[in-house]
């Protein structure tokens, strides 16, 4: 009797030898019935993959809008140093500032900058922060005690009478904070008005012991604004309202 006539132990009928039918998953949709079992269906087999796909597409369109967006010009950066104003102050000062100058947010932006601290812990990062920014010009407006400020006399700062026009020139003689630079022979040049005493025109944090002065950086990319900036401290104060005359 060859092999090929043997019967098999088990019934053809048998259930190793059906056809198993997978159902589609809108198959199996259509089979859940009620808004309850439809979300705990769902909840069990679709939920987190959804989740993960917005994840996904979410991050896709972030990165296009990144990469299509314009990168928006700067018009002012603001270094705070020592924290001398406090953050909340700090960004109370931008948003007045931005609205002097009728900011528009969709092309343009401001930096106020408040967490370099320079002396107080000596962060050496941030004096590299500071020093990298406005070696590149980048920091235009320079807010600190009188004392660190004198610090950058003759290297990021030049005198302003270089930098201001004259009708604000002589409308702040009354407040220059004067300093001399150290000559490269070592002695010191002559005295000139370098800052701005500013101490009655912003919220002073109460870390800061000294008198508060307002620098214009040498090589600033945008002295006319670092200049509506002096202007708007002048009319505005300390309380971001306009002064009554």
């Amino acid at each position: 009797m060859e092999i090929s006539d043997k019967k098999t132990a088990l019934d053809d009928s048998a259930s190793i030898y059906q056809r198993r039918e997978e159902k589609s998953d809108r198959a199996k949709w259509k089979e859940v019935k009620g808004f309850k079992a439809k979300w705990e269906h769902f909840r069990a087999y679709y939920l987190l993959k959804t989740v993960i796909w917005i994840g996904v597409i979410a991050l896709a369109v972030y990165g296009i809008y990144e990469i299509v967006a314009p990168e928006k010009e700067n018009v002012i950066y603001v270094a705070v140093l020592d924290a001398v104003v406090s953050g909340e102050a700090t960004g109370a000062l931008q948003k007045g500032f931005e609205e002097y100058v009728e900011l528009d947010p969709e092309t343009q932006k401001t930096i106020f900058d408040n967490t370099m601290l320079i002396s107080m812990q000596g962060d050496a990062a941030s004096a590299q922060k500071f020093a990298t920014h406005a070696f590149a010009g980048e920091i235009d407006v320079m807010i600190a005690t009188e004392s660190v400020f004198k610090g950058y006399v003759g290297t990021y700062l030049r005198p302003l009478s270089e930098q201001l026009p004259a009708d604000l020139y002589t409308e702040l003689s009354e407040r220059f904070c004067y300093a001399a630079p150290t000559e490269e022979d070592g002695n010191a040049g002559a005295s000139e008005p370098y800052g701005i005493f500013v101490t009655d025109l912003l919220e002073k944090s109460p870390l800061a012991e000294e008198p508060l002065v307002l620098a214009i950086c040498g090589n600033s990319k945008n002295e006319k604004n670092a200049e509506n900036f002096v202007r708007y401290l002048l009319e505005h104060g300390s309380s971001g309202e306009k002064e009554t005359q």
